[in-house]
């Protein structure tokens, strides 16, 4: 089974350790440098599980 956009996303919060400027992330799916490629990726898992395609 494919998984969700939303599957996706949860998938990342998983306690990885990313840090950016020396600075550890505490969520990947929220941080300003990341949200949006996560997003991104979200709907492209969403478009892929859709029925139709």
């Amino acid at each position: 089974m494919i998984k969700t956009g939303q599957q996706h996303i949860a998938s990342l919060r998983d306690g990885r350790e990313i840090y950016i400027d020396g600075e550890r992330v505490d969520d990947v799916t929220t941080h300003p440098a990341f949200r949006g490629v996560v997003a991104s990726i979200g709907r492209m898992f969403d478009f892929q599980s859709a029925p139709e395609n």
